[in-house]
């Protein structure tokens, strides 16, 4: 009878266990991206003469390298502790992305639910890169030279696409409509006052970051739209050895469409951008020696645009897309701009995809871009081929 007994309890400790298993779970995943790049870039113009021109290795063209942790227990009545660690690294050395940080992709704590949607802490994505529908994942846009970043830039804090000290919240999906709302802030997240007496103050350097983005997904139809606005507190001198100022708060909205016809899909965007612009993907002072900064030019504007195409061919995706911006940075000097030393964003991106299983692509890709960085002359060509592989 006791033999009896403790095998019934036995079982149901592991019984137990089991439930306890499955209502937790972490798992590993990343991505491996590597092959053979060629790049070129030239300006022959405004008395500048240069050339730079590299090949090898490349890794992370069609997907950056990472790995991470990705968790979720369930805390009954349909709610989730849900966490992400995320980690990038160069694939050639083995080191990592940010050698300043433990999880330079993500990190972040929250709860989530079907009913209530999704509350998270921590460091992740912009809100307008959820309501990015032209580069959503499906593996049909451009990347490196034809990336739109460097045509749109790229939202967030440090001109990142990810904000640190941020909380996010995402709706559920409603008739094909999900919003986020982000609100992140500078320094170590915190608001410090300064006392003295009766006297208080606040650190006027703290800048923060908010956006918002709306989704709308039902069949082949995709529209996505974002706002985004950032306020760095900080003071700067204009190039050119223009008068030093307080940067006004750099603001961006974009709006974007993809409709799949099944024999071809076609993608939209169009964004604007305000007193500056959230990254750029380039920095010029690599090929000019002289960093012309378009957020030290207060009354900066820019208007972007993108057209993509891809169409499935011989078990794979073939894409071609086109990237512009106008800006209006060819002003006067004298008012902070860059006279004829400015130019007109334009790239030209083709690629192929094809999959040798559901989780490894093989690729290969061409681009052709003119007044990067909207420096006018500044030329950009490139070709390479690789292999992702998703575990």
């Amino acid at each position: 009878m006791q033999k009896t007994l403790l095998a019934a309890a036995l079982l149901a400790g592991l019984a137990t266990a089991g439930v306890a298993q499955a209502e937790s779970s972490v798992t590993l995943y990343g991505i491996a991206d590597a092959g053979y790049g060629y790049s070129q870039y030239k300006l022959n113009d405004h008395n500048i003469n240069l050339k730079k021109t590299s090949s090898g290795l490349l890794g992370g063209s069609l997907a950056g390298n990472r790995f991470g942790l990705r968790g979720s227990e369930d805390l009954g009545n349909g709610l989730r502790a849900v966490f992400t660690l995320e980690q990038g690294f160069d694939i050639g050395s083995g080191a990592p992305a940010d050698d300043k940080r433990q999880f330079s992709r993500q990190a972040f704590v929250g709860v989530a639910s079907d009913s209530w949607g999704t509350f998270t802490m921590g460091r992740q994505y912009d809100a307008g890169v959820d309501a990015g529908i032209v580069e959503n994942g499906d593996g049909t846009n451009g990347f490196n030279l034809g990336d739109m970043d460097k045509a749109f830039g790229s939202t967030g804090m440090n001109g990142g696409t990810r904000i640190d000290n941020s909380f996010k919240y995402t709706t559920p999906s409603m008739a094909g409509f999900k919003a986020i709302f982000l609100y992140g802030t500078g320094g170590n997240g915190n608001t410090t006052i300064f006392r003295n007496g009766n006297d208080d103050a606040k650190d006027t350097n703290r800048g923060n970051h908010g956006s918002v983005g709306l989704v709308y997904a039902n069949g082949p139809l995709s529209v996505g739209a974002s706002y985004t606005r950032e306020n760095r507190g900080e003071t700067t001198t204009g190039d050119f050895g223009g008068s030093s100022f307080t940067k006004d708060a750099v603001t961006n909205w974009n709006i974007g469409a993809a409709y799949d016809f099944e024999v071809v899909k076609l993608s939209l965007a169009y964004g604007r951008d305000l007193h500056g612009k959230l990254g750029m993907g380039m920095d010029t002072a690599d090929y000019l020696g002289q960093d012309l900064n378009i957020e030290n030019y207060s009354d900066f504007k820019s208007n972007n645009y993108h057209v993509g195409l891809s169409a499935p061919l011989a078990g794979g995706v073939l894409y071609a897309g086109w990237n512009r911006s106008t800006s209006n940075l060819d002003a006067a000097q004298a008012d902070g701009g860059w006279g004829d030393l400015a130019g007109n964003i334009n790239t030209y991106h083709v690629n192929y995809q094809y999959p040798l299983s559901k989780r490894t692509t093989v690729y290969v890709y061409g681009s052709y871009a003119q007044n990067l960085g909207y420096v006018d002359g500044l030329k950009g060509k490139e070709a390479g081929l690789g292999m992702l592989h998703a575990f």
